[in-house]
């Protein structure tokens, strides 16, 4: 039978969030449903900008954050499909540093005790977050206030190039040896730096030509153009009497940064994510043209954990507790969280499913056995104030019909 989505049972997605915004729970949100990148439903509602009164648009521009990864992985497949990579291939054939990287054994942060790699960090680590780099931020485990320490906790020192900050990263000790745990951290901003060596252009450069120009994505890039600043959603938190503006979150660049980072630094909003959706609904394809292999698109959303494991099974899961209900039922891809066994995730989805989130609450989903994707932004900080991640699959498998 045809599967087809009943648009009106859609506005229990209106509801929900209303009345987030009727309680102060969040400033404002909009959200797309779409099927082989034809936009099916669009709703929004509440405020981008408090203090301004401005109003949340399909095309208010955002922060993207984690959902920076996803692009920046599907772009560097493009590198594979030219044979000008290879997934098995050491990262240190394209950054020497990482021949020199080392493992945390045990031992205080003054004085960690490490070791020597029992096999080097490759391509695919960095694609799967197995590579054993983690985030500053997280707190988690001493190797996190080592990142601190030089500089990358929410940010990098000032003055920094992507290329001198992978080299640091590589002097820092991994949290385990690549391929035997799951953290989520700098592997994405590692193959921004690969791109640049492999394309020889650099990184905004190489993701303008290759996706940003053929999808037509107008307003993503790795900065907010002054012409665009009354279309920028800004940044909101719990606070004691409703929520609060996160200052330093809702400040953008009117030009591009020093370090573009491939794994949260890209601006974008739903409208541009909801293209670059449906290339991905589309196996690869945008109009008539193939911008990546349908085999390739295949491979993405295919668990590459070792042993076909789920992420519950490792250990290092600390720093994305908004998606922890889905752990023990999800795999990781190339870039992207694959649902296995939905019956074991006590959340509405499907087997097949792909999809990721980012700390602004913002999360999408592409359901490969329909074509169906979606994504919502509510820009609260942190992911895991709210349960948006199941929320907005509630919202959208409930209006499939047969």
């Amino acid at each position: 039978m045809t599967m087809h989505l009943d648009v009106k049972s859609l506005a229990a997605l209106d509801n929900y969030f209303g009345r987030l915004v009727s309680t102060s729970r969040i400033p404002g949100w909009t959200a797309i449903v779409a099927r082989h990148g034809e936009i099916e439903y669009t709703s929004s509602g509440g405020l981008a900008n408090v203090a301004e009164g401005r109003p949340m648009r399909t095309d208010s521009i955002f922060k993207s954050f984690s959902l920076s990864k996803p692009i920046t992985s599907v772009a560097f497949m493009t590198l594979v499909e030219q044979g000008l990579v290879g997934l098995n291939d050491p990262v240190a054939e394209y950054i020497p540093s990482f021949a020199r990287s080392r493992v945390y054994r045990d031992g205080w942060v003054v004085d960690p005790v490490t070791e020597g790699l029992v096999e080097p960090v490759r391509i695919w680590h960095l694609l799967t977050h197995t590579s054993g780099l983690g985030y500053g931020f997280h707190h988690t485990h001493p190797v996190d206030h080592l990142y601190i320490e030089a500089g990358y906790g929410w940010g990098s020192p000032e003055g920094v190039g992507l290329a001198e900050a992978v080299d640091h990263w590589a002097e820092l000790p991994l949290r385990f040896q690549p391929g035997t745990g799951w953290n989520y951290g700098l592997s994405t901003d590692v193959l921004g730096r690969v791109i640049e060596v492999v394309s020889g252009k650099s990184f905004g450069e190489f993701l303008r030509e290759t996706l940003f120009e053929p999808l037509g994505l107008r307003d993503t890039a790795f900065h907010v153009p002054a012409s665009a600043k009354d279309r920028y959603a800004a940044m909101y938190t719990p606070g004691p009497d409703g929520i609060e503006l996160v200052a330093p979150m809702s400040a953008y660049p009117t030009e591009d940064p020093i370090l573009l980072s491939g794994g949260g630094g890209l601006y974008t909003t739903a409208e541009d994510y909801t293209k670059f959706l449906g290339l991905l609904a589309n196996d690869g394809r945008i109009g008539s043209d193939q911008l990546i292999s349908p085999m390739t698109v295949e491979s993405m959303r295919t668990n590459h954990l070792p042993g076909d494991a789920v992420l519950g099974s490792f250990p290092s899961l600390l720093g994305v507790p908004a998606i922890t209900d889905a752990m023990p039922a999800a795999g990781f891809g190339l870039g992207f969280l694959v649902m296995k066994s939905p019956g074991q995730s006590h959340v509405l989805t499907r087997a097949g499913e792909y999809s990721w989130l980012s700390a602004g609450s913002a999360n999408f989903l592409v359901d490969p056995s329909t074509g169906v994707s979606a994504i919502v932004v509510p820009q609260i900080f942190p992911s895991r104030v709210l349960p948006m991640f199941s929320r907005l699959r509630q919202f959208v498998y409930q209006a499939y019909r047969w």
